[in-house]
């Protein structure tokens, strides 16, 4: 069955859902995890006078000026917007602290002492630091961004290193209060199918049910088919403890396609038709595909195609996605509808990515009223 539905129709009610949630006790709690950086948010300039700059509006144009560097040499000036946490997880955990969600993140906010910048997490964010945050340089444009980031704080975590910094006891008691659990920035810490691995073998069998199993692959682009098939077969073996739903971007949607299908030339550029050949070839409850206009859910009772409301001129876009992310699983925790779910996802990531910072719950009502 394929349901292809006007989002507004929804929102209404959406709204007064929402105004409830805030008059009753605050949802239940998530356990993301896991990965850390410190964002510098920032712009490309193309030129500048006395009175006026002017940035590099498209990845397209800025990539044209590189090109021309080749053979030579070049240089092109970076103003910082922002600087910010940043990662996956964290940037997830402290959506979810905005939405009224408390939420524990294993991640690297830094080791010994917190990170200055990890004082700024929302108070319902409590972080069970593994090490020194990655440092990223995210260049926005209009059309896109391009994330430079050094990583080798992550390298030396596995499950081994998790166990021995954090502590089995520590984890397992932080796993079982939470009602949902999502493991997100897959693609950058060397041993993150391990630690993955690790919670699902060592900490899942002793906890309680989750209402929600949550994945995020982050950019697979850099990672060998191997790695690929591994990650997947470790999601799969969590569906044993509950609901798996796996997110994913249109750019990772099509990876993950060109290596299940092994269809070099990539025969249908239909995000509903790749979704559904994927679905049929993992062993979870949903595949949530989130281009920037929409979102698409596949599940055993077929597929939801849901618009969105495009940001036009966006403020920010690092941490979009970690937004709907946080706002679909405030969504499940809240026991709305799985319609209802998505939107208040896009929305979490729209007034986000409109506004530049993370939403509470009054701002998303402001957004869905002017959707």
């Amino acid at each position: 069955m394929n349901i292809s539905v006007n989002s507004k129709k929804y929102i209404p009610d959406l709204i007064n859902k929402l105004k409830d949630s805030q008059k009753k006790t605050p949802a239940g709690k998530v356990f993301v995890g896991f990965d850390g950086y410190i964002d510098k948010i920032q712009k490309a300039v193309k030129s500048r006078s006395f009175s006026e700059v002017t940035y590099y509006s498209t990845l397209v144009e800025f990539s044209e000026r590189i090109a021309q560097a080749a053979g030579k040499s070049g240089q092109v000036e970076l103003v910082t917007q922002e600087i910010k946490i940043g990662g996956n997880a964290p940037i997830m955990a402290n959506a979810l602290g905005y939405l009224g969600v408390r939420s524990v993140c294993l991640g690297n906010g830094g080791y010994p002492v917190k990170n200055p910048q990890y004082e700024n997490l929302h108070p319902g964010v409590s972080i069970l630091s593994l090490g020194d945050p990655a440092e990223t340089n995210a260049l926005e444009f209009n059309d896109g961004k391009m994330i430079l980031s050094e990583l080798s704080t992550f390298r030396k975590i596995n499950w081994e290193y998790v166990r021995n910094t954090i502590g089995t006891v520590v984890l397992q008691d932080n796993l079982n209060a939470c009602e949902i659990l999502a493991l997100v920035g897959w693609c950058n810490p060397d041993h993150a199918t391990d630690v993955w691995k690790g919670i699902l073998e060592n900490l899942m069998p002793a906890s309680p049910p989750k209402k929600l199993l949550f994945f995020d692959l982050a950019d697979p682009t850099k990672k060998s088919e191997k790695d690929l098939m591994e990650v997947l077969g470790v999601i799969n073996g969590f569906s044993s403890f509950g609901s798996v739903v796996l997110g994913i971007n249109e750019n990772e949607t099509l990876k993950l396609y060109d290596i299940l299908s092994q269809d070099g030339k990539r025969k249908t550029k239909d995000l509903g038709k790749i979704g559904r050949f994927l679905f049929s070839k993992l062993s979870i409850d949903g595949l949530l595909i989130h281009p920037v206009d929409r979102c698409i859910l596949i599940t055993e009772n077929g597929l939801i195609n849901l618009e969105g409301n495009l940001v036009k001129e966006p403020k920010i876009s690092t941490g979009g996605g970690d937004n709907l992310n946080a706002g679909f699983c405030t969504g499940r925790l809240l026991g709305l509808s799985m319609e209802e779910s998505l939107i208040l996802g896009m929305a979490t990531s729209g007034s986000y990515v409109k506004n530049g910072k993370s939403p509470d719950m009054d701002d998303i009502i402001t957004y869905l009223q002017t959707w």
